[in-house]
C-alpha cells in the first residue's frame, strides 16, 4: 500500500470512531439506592407441646378365615391365606416340650429340637443350610415347656422345595455324633455363662423353689450335668416318641391355597408315620407359700429381684383381665413400678411385671435389678404397689392407657406371616378357639377397674410370694429387717466346677439374726 492510500485508510478509521462516540448519550447519573423493608412472614404455629397429642383411631385387626384339613397320616393342618406378599411360613407345633423332660435329663426336649436341624438321612447340616440359603428361606427348631416348634419360611414359589427340606428335618433327623457334640459344647458354654447372669440364676432357683417336682420345676435348657451326660440315642428316642403327626399340628400362613398346599404336603409331610398322641402330665400347680431365697453374688453393685406367686393357666377366662392388671402394674414406661421405682426413686433402670401363663398353670411375676444399697427400700415399694393394686380401683385414665397399650400394639404382632403363624401356634398349644384373636381387642376394652382389682387379689397374693434375690448378703440382708417376706435362706453362688453341684442351703435366718451376723464381720 502506498503512502497516500495509507493516509486515506487512517482518515476513514478516525471518522468511524468519531461517529461512534457521537452516537452514545452521556452516562446518566446513578439513582439513589432504594431501601426495601422486609417484613418477616408470620411463623406458622407448631405443635402444642404442653399437651399429649390426641390419639388416632385404633387399628382394626381382622384375620382371614382359617381353613382346617387333615392329611391321611393324621397330621392336622390349618391354613390362613395371605396374598399381600409372595411369602409363606410354616410352623409345625408338636407336643414335645420340656414338660416331658425325664427327671434325670432336664433339657432333653430343647436339645432334641436344636439338633434336629443338624442332619438327616439324606442331608448333612451343611447341605440343609446351603439349600435353605439358596432359596432365600429360613429354618429353625426350638422347645419351650408346653410345646416344641419347627418353623420355616420362603418365597411362595419356593414352597415345594421348602416343604421337602422341612419334612426331611421333621421326619428323618439322625442326630449325628459330630454335630451333636458341637451343639452340646455350645449348650455347656451357655450354661457356664449363665452362672454369672443374675436373671438366669434367679429364674433357675425360682423354678426349683416354687415348682418343685412339677414338670415346670427345672430350667428348660437343662443343667450342665444333664447336658454333659446326654447321648444322641436319647435324642433320637425322644424324637421318635413325641415328634409325630398324631402329636402335632401344622400351621401355614401366606401366599398359597388349600389345593396347592395339599399337593405339596402329600409327598412330604404326608409320608410321615402317624405315631401316637402323648398326653401332657397334669399335676396340680403349687399353692405357694411365703419364702425368700438369697443367692450369693459377692460384691454385686445391684440386686436382682424375682417375686412370683401362683398365677393362672393360659386358657383361664381371667387371662385378659390379668394382662390389663399387669400392664398397669409393670407393663411399660407408664406403669406404676416404672414411674415409682425408676422415675421417682431412681432405684432401678427398669423393672416389670407379667403373667407367665402356661398350659399346666402359671405364675405372677415381678422382676428386675435395683441398686444394692436400696434393695430394702425397693422391696417395700414393690409390695406397696401390689397392695394398692389389690386395695384400690384403678383410675379411669390409667386403666384406659393400659388397655390402649395392649390393643394398639396388637396389629404389629400380626404384621408378618411368621408373626401370624406364631400367634396361631399359641391357640393350638392352649386349645383356644379360631376367633380368639379377632375377639381379643374387644375383650381387653371390656375390662373394668373391678376386674383388675379382682384378678390382682386372686393372682398377686403377698402371703404366697416366693422371692428370689441375687446379690451380696452382707449388703442386702440387713436392709430386709422388718419387711414381711418370711424367713431368708441364703444360698451360695452357682457351682463353679465342671458340673453343677447340689446347692447347700445355709440355715434359714431371720432378718434380724442375719443383720447381727453381718454386723459382726
Amino acid at each position: 500500500m502506498n503512502r497516500i492510500a495509507r493516509i486515506r485508510s487512517l482518515s476513514t478509521l478516525a471518522l468511524l470512531l468519531a461517529a461512534c462516540a457521537v452516537s452514545h448519550p452521556p452516562a446518566a447519573a446513578k439513582p439513589e439506592a432504594t431501601v426495601i423493608s422486609v417484613v418477616p412472614a408470620a411463623t406458622p404455629p407448631g405443635p402444642d407441646r404442653t399437651h399429649v397429642p390426641p390419639k388416632g383411631p385404633p387399628p382394626q385387626l381382622r384375620l382371614p378365615a382359617q381353613t382346617h384339613f387333615t392329611l391321611a397320616n393324621g397330621l392336622r393342618v390349618r391354613l390362613v391365606e395371605s396374598h399381600r406378599l409372595p411369602i409363606v411360613a410354616l410352623n409345625l407345633v408338636s407336643n414335645a416340650g420340656a414338660a416331658h423332660d425325664p427327671a434325670d435329663r432336664p433339657g432333653l426336649a430343647s436339645m432334641t429340637a436344636e439338633v434336629m436341624t443338624e442332619g438327616t438321612r439324606g442331608r448333612t447340616a451343611t447341605q440343609i443350610s446351603d439349600e435353605i440359603g439358596f432359596i432365600g428361606g429360613s429354618l429353625d427348631a426350638s422347645a419351650g415347656f408346653d410345646a416344641a416348634s419347627l418353623v420355616g419360611a420362603s418365597l411362595s414359589r419356593e414352597l415345594p422345595k421348602l416343604a421337602d427340606i422341612f419334612a426331611d428335618v421333621a421326619m428323618n433327623p439322625t442326630f449325628p455324633q459330630r454335630d451333636f457334640a458341637r451343639v452340646q459344647d455350645e449348650r455347656l458354654v451357655s450354661l457356664l455363662q449363665q452362672r454369672d447372669q443374675p436373671p438366669a440364676v434367679a429364674a433357675k432357683a425360682f423354678a426349683g423353689v416354687f415348682w418343685g417336682k412339677h414338670p415346670y420345676g427345672h430350667w428348660a435348657g437343662g443343667t450342665e450335668e444333664a447336658v454333659k451326660a446326654m447321648k444322641p440315642a436319647e435324642l433320637a428316642r425322644f424324637h421318635a416318641r413325641y415328634w409325630t403327626p398324631a402329636n402335632s399340628e401344622l400351621i401355614v400362613v401366606g401366599d398359597t391355597t388349600e389345593i396347592e398346599l395339599r399337593r405339596v404336603l402329600g409327598p412330604t409331610l404326608g409320608a410321615w408315620k402317624p405315631g401316637k398322641a402323648q398326653p401332657l402330665p397334669a399335676p396340680a400347680a403349687p399353692a405357694g407359700a411365703l419364702r425368700t431365697v438369697l443367692v450369693t453374688k459377692p460384691n454385686a453393685p445391684q440386686s436382682y429381684l424375682l417375686l412370683g406367686s401362683p398365677g393362672l393357666p393360659r386358657s383361664s377366662p381371667d387371662y385378659v383381665a390379668a394382662r390389663v392388671a399387669f400392664e398397669v402394674l409393670g407393663g411399660g414406661m407408664s406403669s406404676r413400678l416404672f414411674r415409682n421405682l425408676r422415675e421417682a426413686k431412681g432405684y432401678t433402670y427398669g423393672i416389670g411385671a407379667r403373667e407367665e401363663a402356661r398350659k399346666l398353670g402359671g405364675t405372677s411375676v415381678i422382676a428386675g435389678s435395683v441398686k444394692a444399697q436400696q434393695t430394702g427400700e425397693a422391696m417395700k415399694d414393690l409390695l406397696a404397689e401390689v397392695g394398692k393394686l389389690r386395695d384400690d380401683p384403678v383410675p379411669a385414665a390409667e386403666l384406659q392407657d393400659a388397655k390402649d397399650a395392649i390393643v394398639l400394639g396388637l396389629p404389629a404382632e400380626f404384621s408378618t406371616v411368621g408373626g401370624i403363624a406364631g400367634k396361631l401356634a399359641e391357640t393350638v398349644v392352649h386349645a383356644l378357639p379360631d376367633d380368639y384373636w379377632n375377639r381379643f381387642a374387644n375383650e381387653v376394652r371390656a375390662v373394668t377397674a373391678e376386674d383388675v382389682q379382682r384378678v390382682a387379689r386372686r393372682y398377686l397374693d403377698p402371703a404366697r410370694l416366693t422371692i428370689v434375690m441375687v446379690g451380696a448378703p452382707e449388703v442386702v440382708t440387713p436392709q430386709l429387717d422388718g419387711i414381711p417376706i418370711g424367713p431368708i435362706e441364703v444360698r451360695p453362688p452357682p457351682a463353679a466346677g465342671p458340673g453343677p453341684k447340689p446347692a447347700k442351703a445355709a440355715p434359714a435366718a431371720k432378718p434380724a439374726a442375719a443383720k447381727a451376723a453381718a454386723g459382726s464381720k
